[in-house]
């Protein structure tokens, strides 16, 4: 499996389209509510966070890691399967494209369009943000390696983020607690279909068309069900 140009461009295209959003985030009041004092309690604002935080992530994922190596998270994803490394790993190069960019170059700005009408929905990305940080986390203590691509921004930014969120959006007179629940119950669901499709995948069951394409329908479900 070999990669293409834009396989190896895309986090630094969605890297330069988070740099652009945090100068609107922090430098205008564009993607704000108007309704809320503080930037961190606006949930508009902090909708909009989600989105930079991810595309922020797959730049240590797929552009460069902490520990200067290119394109990281994939050999790491097949690592973990017990596959050998690209380009030997069964893993077709599109499947990557398909998890992220309907997920957070779609997804993720769609719902923080709709967070004026549908709190919620905004919240989307963090169901994803809240277990992927939790995950990278858990690969440490599983493998004995201090440091996994993706490590340093969930630690940084999915963590801390999720933890406000959860904090200044829910509660009393706020979300309920229910509706908290489905974050992270939906990024769980989200994380064992990208998961069972891939080993399904892996063992024979389902063609490539069919891993990659279920990744994208696996991101419209998400915003469906918010």
């Amino acid at each position: 499996m070999q990669w293409s140009g834009f396989d190896l461009a895309f986090p630094w295209i969605g890297g330069l389209a988070a740099l652009v959003l945090l100068v609107l985030l922090f430098g205008t009041d564009v993607l704000r509510s108007g309704s809320v004092a503080s930037r961190w309690r606006d949930p508009v604002w902090m909708s909009w966070m989600a989105t930079v935080a991810y595309l922020l992530h797959n730049v240590e994922e797929y552009g460069v890691d902490l520990l200067g190596h290119s394109h990281a998270f994939p050999n790491a994803l097949c690592a973990s399967l017990a596959l050998a490394p690209f380009p030997a790993c069964p893993i077709p190069p599109a499947f990557f494209l398909a998890v992220n960019i309907p997920l957070f170059w779609i997804v993720g700005p769609l719902a923080a369009l709709l967070s004026p009408r549908h709190r919620l929905v905004g919240f989307a990305l963090y169901s994803v943000i809240a277990i992927n940080g939790v995950m990278h986390v858990a690969t440490v203590f599983r493998t004995g390696q201090l440091y996994n691509p993706g490590l340093l921004t969930a630690l940084l930014l999915f963590l801390p983020l999720t933890a406000w969120v959860g904090y200044a959006f829910f509660g009393k007179a706020r979300l309920s607690y229910k509706a908290m629940a489905l974050l992270p119950a939906c990024g769980v669901l989200l994380h064992v279909f990208l998961a069972g499709t891939t080993i399904m995948f892996i063992k024979g069951f389902i063609s490539a068309t069919v891993l990659i394409w279920s990744q994208i329908i696996n991101a419209g479900l998400l915003l469906a069900v918010m």
